[in-house]
């Protein structure tokens, strides 16, 4: 694991008119959200941070409890404090599971990348994301396939400058890795929070050519916006599901 020296407090930092633990956490919090420490990476020890900060290692726990309840970081029994990365860990791991029946195992499932483009953001997307009206959006299309039947559909925006190499990506990373780590591995940007929304809807053209469903055909539409830190927008998802599978969340 990589080591980062942190900075210390200035006397005239604003941050001064704070208990102490809380300007040590938020100290903390501003290596972790400038990307001087990465997640993964371990932190100096209670030890280390009280002699650094001229308080007392009760103070140091204080404070960084407070990142572990915020999600900042988290702890691992006998080794230490290390910062936090995307809630999904493992690279097997996908926001969505498929069964035919709650409780039967996941069929066979495969991942298929489509293309890339970039283009001018739609203005709803663009709100999604907090940015600019017209703002250049990289968007991902990728298939899920349910025993080699087409299943999921789905679409992924980003901030084309942002992310400016996800593009040239091998396209076999995204059928094999989760995005969401490929996503905090490479910028450093791990996902904090992601909330969705699901409705029903018709397939329109486009949509039904790759699920090869008949146009108007009903399909389960899912909205999904990932944050990363201070809950700022990173990415916004549609996913458009054949229904006849029962669906449920997996982290």
């Amino acid at each position: 694991m990589q080591y980062h020296e942190p900075s210390l407090q200035s006397r005239h930092n604003p941050d001064n008119h704070l208990p102490a633990y809380a300007r040590i956490s938020q100290s903390l919090r501003r290596q972790i959200e400038s990307k001087a420490w990465q997640p993964g990476d371990l932190i100096p020890t209670e030890s280390r941070l009280s002699k650094e900060y001229g308080v007392s290692i009760g103070t140091v726990r204080k404070a960084l409890q407070e990142l572990v309840i915020a999600g900042f970081l988290h702890r691992v029994q006998g080794k230490g404090t290390y910062v936090a990365g995307s809630f999904i860990r493992s690279k097997d791991h996908r926001f969505y599971r498929t069964h035919a029946a709650f409780g039967e195992p996941d069929p066979e499932r495969r991942f298929t990348f489509l293309r890339s483009s970039t283009e001018p953001g739609q203005d709803f997307i663009c709100r999604y994301l907090q940015l600019a009206e017209g703002t250049p959006l990289l968007k991902l299309e990728r298939l899920i396939s349910i025993d080699d039947r087409p299943f999921v559909l789905v679409h992924s925006y980003f901030e084309a400058a942002r992310f400016p190499e996800l593009a040239r990506t091998d396209p076999r990373r995204f059928e094999s890795e989760a995005l969401t780590l490929i996503i905090e591995e490479d910028y450093g940007t791990p996902t904090m929070s992601a909330s969705e929304l699901c409705c029903a809807a018709t397939a329109l053209p486009e949509v039904a050519a790759v699920l090869q469903l008949p146009e108007n055909s009903p399909v389960l539409f899912l909205e999904m916006l990932s944050c990363s830190y201070n809950e700022i927008p990173y990415e916004y998802r549609q996913s458009f599901c054949v229904p006849g599978r029962k669906l449920s969340r997996s982290y």
